[in-house]
C-alpha cells in the first residue's frame, strides 16, 4: 500500500535563503516510514519485541525543488521490494499544487538484534507490508575506496547525534558531508541530487575525517565524491556522492 503524509515547512528547517535544507528533508521522509509503518502495525516496539530492527543501508535522491518556510508538502512513500533481508522503500514529494519536486529510494537491512547479524524478513511482515512493485531507482553507485582527496574536515559525535535507537542518526552523516564541500559551489549551484552508502556504525565520541573529492564537471553542473573515515582506525564509514547543478529546471 502506499502512504501519505501531509507537513508544514517549519523556518528552523531552512537555510539562509528560506529554502528547506537537504537534511531537513531526509528527516521528513524518515518519519514518513516511521509513519507508514506504525499505521500497518509494524512500529519500532514491536520489532524490537520480537528481536528484530530496521537498519538503512543507502540513501538516492533526486529534488527538483526546494520548498520555503511555512510552505505545505505531501510526502508518499511504499515499499517496493523484499529480497532474503533486503528491502527498498520509495518516496515522492509532492508540493502544495500536487507537483513533483523531488523522490528518493533506500535500501534497508533487516537485522536480527539479538544475534546481531541480517535476518530473513518473516512472512508475516512480507504480508502486512503489502508491497507495490514500483521503484523509483534502480541503479546505485558502485563506489570506490580508493579517491583522491582534495580537502576534509574533522568531526567528533556528540551526545545530541545519537537518536532513539542509540546511535548516530543517518541524517547526521549527510551534514558532514555537505559541511566540507567548498563555499563558492555554495554560492553558484544547487544541491540536485544525492547518493550515501553507510558502512560502518558511527558511535558517541568517534572522531570523523569527512573527505571530499571533484569527481567530475560539466558546463552546468558538479559532482564530488566523499567518504567519511575514522580519523584512528582508518576504516570506512560512509561513501556518498552529490550533484550540485546551476540549472533550477531539471526534471525529476
Amino acid at each position: 500500500m502506499k502512504f501519505k503524509c501531509d507537513l508544514e515547512i517549519p523556518y528552523y528547517d531552512c537555510n539562509k535563503y528560506g529554502d528547506v535544507t537537504a537534511t531537513a528533508i531526509l528527516k521528513y521522509l524518515g518519519e514518513t516510514s516511521l509513519k507508514h509503518s506504525d499505521y500497518i502495525g509494524w512500529n519500532f516496539d514491536r520489532l524490537v519485541s520480537r528481536g528484530y530492527g530496521w537498519i538503512l543501508n543507502r540513501w538516492k535522491v533526486e529534488i527538483k525543488d526546494y520548498p520555503k518556510a511555512r510552505e505545505r508538502i505531501t510526502i508518499e512513500t511504499w515499499t517496493s521490494r523484499f529480497y532474503k533481508f533486503y528491502a527498498n522503500r520509495e518516496f515522492i514529494i509532492y508540493d502544495s499544487n500536487n507537483n513533483i519536486i523531488g523522490k528518493a529510494s533506500t535500501v534497508w537491512i533487516f537485522m536480527n538484534i539479538k544475534k546481531g547479524r541480517p535476518d530473513r524478513i518473516p512472512q508475516d511482515i512480507y504480508k502486512d507490508y503489502d508491497l507495490i512493485d514500483e521503484r523509483l531507482f534502480v541503479d546505485f553507485d558502485n563506489f570506490k575506496e580508493d579517491i583522491s582527496i582534495d580537502r576534509s574536515l574533522d568531526f567528533r559525535t556528540r551526545r545530541s547525534d545519537i537518536d532513539y535507537n542509540n546511535h548516530v542518526n543517518n541524517v547526521k552523516y549527510l551534514d558532514w558531508i555537505l559541511e566540507v564541500v567548498p563555499e563558492e559551489v555554495y554560492k553558484d549551484y544547487i544541491l540536485r541530487e544525492f547518493e550515501i552508502l553507510y558502512k560502518q556504525e558511527v558511535k558517541y565520541g568517534d572522531i570523523l575525517k569527512s573527505q571530499i573529492g571533484e569527481g567530475s564537471k560539466l558546463d552546468n553542473s558538479i559532482e564530488f565524491i566523499h567518504r567519511v573515515q575514522d580519523k584512528s582506525s582508518k576504516s570506512i564509514r560512509t561513501f556518498a556522492k552529490t550533484i550540485w547543478k546551476k540549472n533550477k529546471d531539471i526534471e525529476v
